[in-house]
């Protein structure tokens, strides 16, 4: 009898570890799978497609999983960070495989959550570290002009280079080239370099460091924190920056002045997102770049990776009106990673200033992170994103 159970407990193992085989071969990174009593367990980083749902539905179709496991749990990690988990049955999952149920049913009962998993970089399959990513990256600039010129603005094309170096360990910097400028000659310079550290500190809270040249040039250190205080409905973000002048200009010479212009801005925000209509309220209020006092109320409704918001500015120096947007390139999958790999950044953000006293409540770039894409992989996101993708079949 012993003998028997073993050989059906090999069997099982062998089964379900041909699943990280499989995703490896279609380019899925840092995979990782173990079992525990009737749980099977299962991780992958997802840098193919631009949208974190279109893969995992992707992994559902390519994966097998024995009933031999009752329960069954797919994580889903960013630079080897675990961020969120669907939970199923083997059994739900087997009647999804067979058509005896629909992906609306499997979703009606599976659940996806932000994880407590620990994920274990030394037993990975196909790590994502030390492989490039070259973007290009196009930002407007624009102000409304005169009647001759009724507006006027400036292109920048924005060379952007990306490459994870271990577990929530990254490197960044574009170059930052001005062309078909109507505002003011601006020289080419390098717009961000960083090293940006991010960590979990449990289920639902984030943090999130960088140290390097940001944006407004800006050279210093920036730490944000980010707490889930309920579900992914209601969440608090902390900010606090440490930044004095610093630049390197179009012949890589460094400028910075040591002892002037030391600024600390700091801002916190709380954000209420009402699922139904994937839409986000948030209030801020700080201190900014530019020395000035305030809050910000800002709305924003999500339709997938895009969104449009809008947004009113309060602060010593004056109020600022008006909306933003974001939108995703249309390429839904990228090659895979390759030691290099050569590819466009994968959206395009615009905000607009209806009505602005002055230059209030200037935010400043300090590169992707964790936080920062944190909205990608919202729970209810990720559920309504693989609808979605099962209607296009992929």
């Amino acid at each position: 009898m012993i003998k028997y159970a073993f050989i059906a407990l090999l069997f099982f193992k062998f089964a379900n570890s041909q699943n990280v085989k499989v995703l490896q071969e279609h380019g899925f990174e840092n995979l990782q799978e173990f079992y525990k009593e009737d749980q099977y367990t299962l991780f992958y980083e997802d840098n193919l497609y631009r949208f974190p749902a279109d893969g995992l539905y992707q992994v559902l179709e390519l994966i097998n999983i024995s009933t031999k496991a009752s329960n069954a749990k797919v994580v889903i990690l960013n630079k080897g960070v675990p961020i969120v988990e669907m939970r199923f049955t083997s059994r739900d999952y087997a009647k999804l495989k067979t058509k005896n149920s629909t992906i609306e049913d499997f979703l009606s009962v599976a659940t996806i959550d932000f994880t407590d998993e620990k994920y274990n970089t030394e037993k990975t399959l196909n790590n994502s570290y030390f492989k490039t990513d070259l973007s290009l990256r196009f930002q407007l600039d624009y102000t409304l002009g005169n009647f001759d010129n009724p507006i006027r603005q400036r292109v920048n094309f924005q060379p952007y280079l990306s490459t994870d170096l271990s577990k929530g360990v990254n490197f960044e910097t574009y170059y930052n080239v001005p062309e078909f400028d109507d505002l003011g000659y601006k020289e080419p310079q390098v717009g961000l370099l960083r090293l940006s550290n991010d960590f979990k500190i449990d289920k639902s809270s984030f943090l999130n460091f960088n140290f390097g040249f940001f944006t407004f040039n800006r050279l210093g250190i920036t730490t944000n924190y980010l707490k889930f205080l309920y579900k992914d409905k209601l969440r608090m973000n902390i900010h606090l920056g440490l930044t004095r002048f610093g630049r390197l200009n179009k012949d890589l010479i460094l400028y910075y002045d040591l002892n002037t212009d030391l600024r600390l801005d700091f801002f916190s925000d709380l954000t209420y997102r009402i699922n139904k209509y994937d839409m986000d309220l948030t209030f801020r209020y700080g201190s900014y770049i530019l020395g000035d006092v305030g809050y910000t109320a800002q709305i924003r409704r999500f339709s997938g990776q895009r969104f449009i918001g809008l947004f009113y500015k309060k602060t010593n120096y004056g109020t600022m009106v008006g909306f933003d947007f974001s939108l995703p390139l249309p390429i839904r999958k990228y090659g895979r990673k390759l030691p290099v790999r050569a590819k466009f950044y994968d959206r395009f953000y615009l905000p607009y200033n209806y009505r602005s006293d002055s230059e209030v409540g200037l935010p400043y770039y300090q590169g992707d992170n964790i936080i920062s894409r944190m909205t990608d992989y919202f729970p209810e996101i990720l559920k309504k994103g693989v609808l979605r993708a099962s209607k296009r079949g992929r």
